[in-house]
């Protein structure tokens, strides 16, 4: 049920928080929400939100309508920076393919609609799986990230993924043009074109010609390093795309 699970992961111990919906059905296949943590967070905060009233989940959890199950784990030291996700020697994808495969095997899960999002290293995490997991994970929604670069394992994607991501012009801390970067990447690897038409929120657009199936939705802001107000709801209702 819901609460806090440790697993190894060749000799690591590795902890994540679960919720499931009150009226959790072990016969009704749910959507997985990945959720990750930024650097120096928790994935107690990431569940219960950051004053501990959770569950929230960076806010998904108010918008899911009990249709989902939602999974944080928590990172290891990320260069002696605070518990992060750098995926040193593919430890943090290791981590989430034996992670996968307990929930999978312990709950009800619709393998087809499996998703990760993230703020800030939370983001370059959801780049990277969504690159070296793409077999597993159907979408991705990277807020203020960067990658999938080879230096967080983004060598050799696997598979596609439909993307949505938002970053802010004035970000000090992750730059604007390395979130480009990523929206660039998506693009190319779904076969978007250039052109793009206004989606949803006047600031968001989704390009033209993406594989099918396969979207990539970009919403740019003038905010620093800090989510837009938006995100959960515009995350979750391109999640329920699919």
């Amino acid at each position: 049920g819901s609460g806090e699970y440790d697993i190894d992961v060749g000799g690591t111990a590795r902890r994540f928080r679960l919720n499931l919906p009150s009226d959790y059905d072990s016969n009704l296949p749910h959507k997985l929400l990945m959720v990750w943590h930024g650097l120096g967070g928790t994935a107690d905060q990431t569940a219960d939100g950051y004053f501990g009233r959770g569950p929230s989940y960076q806010g998904l959890w108010g918008q899911s309508d009990g249709r989902a199950i939602f999974v944080a784990g928590q990172g290891l030291s990320a260069n002696g920076g605070g518990a992060g996700w750098p995926n040193s020697g593919g430890r943090d994808i290791a981590f989430v393919r034996a992670m996968l495969a307990k929930l999978k095997s312990d709950y009800c899960i619709d393998e087809t609609r499996v998703f990760s999002t993230g703020i800030s290293y939370g983001g370059i995490m959801s780049n990277t799986v969504g690159c070296q997991l793409g077999d597993q994970v159907r979408a991705i929604a990277p807020i203020m990230g960067n990658g999938p670069y080879s230096v967080f394992g983004g060598a050799g994607c696997t598979g596609q993924v439909a993307a949505w991501l938002t970053h802010g012009s004035a970000d000090a801390i992750v730059s604007y043009a390395s979130g480009q970067a990523s929206r660039d990447h998506w693009k190319e690897a779904n076969g978007c074109a250039d052109t793009s038409v206004v989606t949803g929120i006047d600031a968001c657009v989704e390009y033209n010609g993406c594989d099918e199936g396969y979207p990539v939705v970009w919403c740019p802001t003038s905010l620093g390093h800090s989510t837009p107000a938006f995100a959960p709801s515009s995350i979750w209702e391109f999640f329920d795309r699919f």
